[in-house]
């Protein structure tokens, strides 16, 4: 999946080039928006961005200074300078930082997707470059490679003593640029994709050659790498930083950085995903073996068999402060999108929810309970409020929710969770032909998605009943009118906004339908008690 972020001061433009070209037909699937060098960067260390599009001047950090700060930490996103300025001296610094293109605003659209087919372009001859399979086949047929494998195999497992003599002759003799007393780290990596790669027809030793030459070129600009692969199945690396001075933290930080840079190349470039875990560091040769045996554990502890992992041991793992899951909690709830039937925003919001148990909290049985008990607190209310039985909906898993014994992993969770939310979606489903309920949840529905225009009038005509008949059987199954219902809604959105957005308040009002921002100040503070500013600075504080 290719990513293109822009950055520049002006909103307007970024939001023009972000939405109005075709960007698929330079072959990019996915655009970020930034509007400062900083806002780039914290971009830049959430998503895996192939190419850059960057204003020159800009204030606080300038075009060429990102550029700069993106190949010391991206070195193969590829950038294009986008300036108003035809100065030289702009020019010939861009072409020092081995920027892919200079454009002079305005640039047509045409010349912008044309300079970005060309970077994605030159991104793909330099990986298939290094991820090349005859390149793999070379260096197999190679002897000094496979020596340097079997002596750290031998090293791993303990045949090779660690006090021998031959030992120091060895590395020395192989070329390994490994001493005694050098620091290190373990990374393990694991092909999650052995039924394709069987597919295919592809070779595995091929593969996991591919990715080993891919790791040295992703590590090799600041670290030493020496592999092998194990009886276990995992393409064992040992890493050795070549700045030996460089802080822990931020040599753990590159160390992360670089493997999730590696997992995106291989799932990209070799079509498959892998799993990698790293360890703490240690100290050459005493701590090899130690450390190789404690990852394998905690691979198997930690990402098991899930596919497509990173996990760092770089800090002693703690229980730490017990905190509620910020995600679970956050508006709008597991329980409002399942009654508004929002099924793809419930799914990404039960995947965040995942995350953040066995990211945050390993899979905290505690966590994982909280989830369970408020989901199931979720289905009970909805169940009851549709006049139905709980245990009609969910057939064999209400005793897993009443009494046979508890969920007490997170992938425990999550069977259950698909199992009975698809029980209450075929429920709603059958329910919703021609019946009450299903007409109050077209009507909620509706509300939710058009905030902003939303009426009686409107609303009656997208279910097409009379609007007198529709706020009638409304009241009697709801309890509450539609104008009450709208009202709620457009006030909890309002909340969500101050909280999630920086959009002004008299923005926020238009969004929601409100042309006078006095008007909405005043139905704000009677619903919440307090103005949108003071909810504003009280959730900020």
């Amino acid at each position: 999946m290719r990513q293109l972020l822009i950055v520049d001061d002006q909103s307007v433009l970024v939001d023009d080039l972000a939405d109005m070209l075709p960007w698929e037909e330079a072959g990019i699937d996915v655009v970020h928006k930034a509007h400062s060098g900083k806002e780039a960067i914290e971009l830049m260390n959430e998503h895996t961005i192939d190419v850059v599009i960057t204003d020159i001047r800009m204030p606080g950090m300038t075009g060429l200074e990102l550029i700069q700060e993106i190949k010391r930490n991206w070195k193969y996103t590829k950038c294009i300078l986008l300036s108003g300025y035809s100065d030289f001296e702009y020019t010939k610094q861009a072409l020092q930082l081995r920027s892919s293109d200079y454009l002079l605003k305005p640039a047509s659209d045409e010349e912008l997707l044309t300079a970005v087919r060309r970077a994605i372009v030159e991104l793909e001859r330099e990986w298939q470059d290094i991820s090349s399979l005859q390149r793999a086949m070379y260096s197999l047929r190679e002897q000094l490679p496979k020596l340097r494998e079997y002596l750290l195999l031998d090293l791993l497992s303990g045949k090779q003593p660690l006090t021998s003599p031959s030992l120091a002759k060895k590395l020395d003799t192989y070329a390994v640029p490994f001493k005694e007393g050098d620091p290190f780290h373990v990374m393990l990596l694991r092909l999650d994709d052995m039924e394709k790669i069987y597919e295919d027809g592809e070779s595995e030793a091929l593969i996991d050659y591919a990715i080993a030459n891919m790791a040295e070129e992703v590590f090799g600009d600041r670290a030493d790498i020496w592999h092998c692969k194990d009886p276990h199945g995992f393409v064992v690396c040992l890493l050795k930083a070549r700045a030996s001075a460089e802080p822990m933290d931020e040599l753990d930080q590159w160390i992360e950085r670089n493997a999730f840079h590696l997992q995106h190349a291989v799932k990209t470039y070799l079509k498959a995903g892998i799993s990698i875990l790293t360890s703490k560091q240690g100290i050459f040769p005493a701590d090899a073996g130690p450390l190789y045996h404690a990852s394998i554990t905690n691979f198997r502890q930690f990402i098991g068999a899930e596919k497509e992992l990173f996990v760092s041991l770089a800090k002693e793992r703690t229980h730490g402060t017990p905190q509620v899951l910020g995600e679970l909690y956050r508006q709008p709830s597991v329980l409002q999108l399942m009654e508004l039937g929002q099924w793809d925003a419930l799914n990404e919001k039960l995947e965040t929810i995942f995350r953040e148990i066995e990211e945050q909290w390993r899979g905290s049985q505690e966590h994982v309970l909280e989830v369970y008990f408020s989901i199931a607190a979720s289905l009970a209310a909805l169940a009851h409020k549709n006049k139905k039985w709980l245990f009609e909906m969910l057939g064999g898993d209400f005793h897993a929710f009443a009494n046979e014994r508890p969920i007490t992993s997170a992938e425990q969770l999550r069977e259950w969770t698909a199992r009975t939310i698809a029980s209450y979606r075929n429920s709603i489903h059958i329910e919703d032909q021609d019946s009450r309920s299903g007409i109050i949840r077209k009507v909620q529905e509706y509300i939710h998605n058009h905030l902003e225009q939303a009426s009686l009038h409107s609303i009656s005509s997208h279910v097409y009943l009379n609007p007198s008949y529709l706020s009638k059987i409304y009241k009697t199954e709801t309890g509450e009118g539609i104008s009450e219902y709208l009202l709620r809604a457009r006030m909890e959105k309002s909340a969500e906004l101050l909280a999630r957005t920086d959009e002004k308040i008299y923005e926020i009002s238009v969004m929601l339908g409100y042309q006078k921002p006095s008007y909405f100040i005043q139905l704000f503070k009677k619903h919440f008690g307090i103005t949108p500013q003071e909810y504003r600075n009280k959730i900020s504080s």
